[in-house]
């Protein structure tokens, strides 16, 4: 993953390339011409705009058809919760893919962010911290993405394993069009799956580029915390207070790049996370709900299963390694103060109060100024999830109950 470029002196004797990490989400939102891109030649500056433009519109086409199709199943509540529960997934896609478009220039700054010294000039154990941090993101990225591939395949199956002999055949995605969809259903069918394909590569792309750069954040606290540790060592019986006064002065700028890295995080992202929550709440409640409607023994019933884990995944991701984020960044206090800080003199002393004083307010990535990524918000979506499915499900059984007595 990282590249050996450059010895150096104290507890540096390497530098790795961090934008190196989320290399393959790059070039996938690149082709998709949505990563913002930098010497382009003309003509591929003009590809690049084409292929944003037609996938962006591909997926707004298919937003609109979706909730056209909802509106025409009115009142019924089994099919109006089935088209809501891929039409909300795809508002949150689009709501996400919109403010990765207009904030995409910030990921220049984040890659200039990235490129500074006090992130990349490492020692073979904070190497090995970074190493750690991306590999579980990469092993993270490959299950969320297999749980994307799965749904896609399911959706494809679920039309044509799923009918009955005398039933019109399905689209794979529940959407409205103004003709006779048999006539030109293997073509449409297969248009279907290739914009759902386009989609769900797109947004799992952002989601994982999104979690790879917090974890990145994460890995640069645990670092940092390594070198407050080691600013006074145990194995130091003489150290002058002008070195001491210089590896707090590096620590302190180190602390004050990681903040502002995650601020810009916050102000890329934020707004795409919070709409993904607030969306996450409606499709898990009906998800459960579709699953006590339907039949077990039918391919849709497998591929709830898949699209509830593939919802479930996506956002316990954003709030396991919000958490990791914010508890990495408060254990500074205990990092600093694990040092042999009360060998220095007054004035560095003075210095490692400050810092401890500062670090007591922990780093919180926010998702639309109003929720926090951490476990504590993961739990108030599934408690609110859970209220609004079993409200829907006791409409179902009073409707159900009521059309008994008729």
């Amino acid at each position: 993953t990282f590249q050996i470029l450059a010895k150096n002196h104290w507890d540096i004797n390497m530098t790795v390339d961090l934008v190196e990490a989320f290399d393959t989400e790059k070039r996938h939102l690149s082709l998709g011409g949505f990563y913002p891109i930098s010497n382009y030649s003309t003509l591929n500056k003009c590809s690049y705009y084409i292929r944003g433009t037609f996938n962006t519109a591909i997926s707004w086409l298919e937003w609109i058809l979706m909730i056209v199709f909802s509106l025409t199943k009115f009142p019924d509540i089994i099919k109006v919760s089935e088209c809501l529960l891929i039409c909300m997934t795809q508002s949150a896609f689009v709501c996400k893919l919109v403010n990765f478009i207009t904030q995409k220039n910030r990921m220049l700054t984040i890659e200039n962010q990235l490129k500074n010294s006090l992130f990349t000039d490492v020692d073979e154990d904070e190497e090995k911290i970074l190493i750690g941090y991306i590999n579980d993101v990469k092993l993270l990225a490959k299950i969320f993405r297999l749980l994307c591939v799965s749904v896609i395949l399911f959706c494809g199956l679920h039309p044509i394993f799923d009918r009955s002999s005398d039933e019109i055949r399905e689209l794979p995605l529940p959407m409205w069009v103004p003709f006779n969809t048999e006539e030109y259903y293997s073509l449409l069918w297969l248009a279907t799956l290739l914009s759902l394909f386009i989609g769900a590569w797109t947004n799992s792309n952002i989601d994982i580029l999104t979690i790879m750069l917090i974890s990145i954040a994460t890995a640069q606290f645990e670092i940092l915390k390594k070198r407050f540790k080691n600013i006074v060592s145990p194995n130091d019986s003489t150290i002058p207070d002008t070195i001491v006064k210089s590896r707090l002065t590096k620590c302190i700028v180190h602390f004050n790049d990681i903040n502002r890295f995650v601020v810009t995080l916050e102000k890329t992202f934020s707004k795409g996370i919070f709409i993904q929550f607030l969306c996450s709440v409606l499709v898990i409640c009906l998800t459960g709900f579709q699953m006590l409607v339907i039949s077990f023994k039918s391919i849709q019933f497998v591929l709830l299963i898949t699209y509830f884990n593939c919802m479930m995944c996506q956002i316990i991701m954003y709030c396991w390694y919000g958490h990791l984020l914010m508890e990495s960044s408060d254990n500074v206090t205990n990092a600093c103060y694990s040092t042999d800080w009360f060998r220095c003199n007054a004035k560095n002393q003075k210095i490692f109060i400050t810092i401890m004083e500062r670090s007591k307010y922990p780093v919180k990535l926010r998702a639309g100024s109003f929720f926090i990524l951490n476990l504590k918000t993961l739990m108030a979506i599934l408690r609110s999830s859970y209220s609004y499915f079993a409200l829907l499900q006791h409409v179902y059984r009073n409707r159900m109950h009521a059309n008994n007595m008729d």
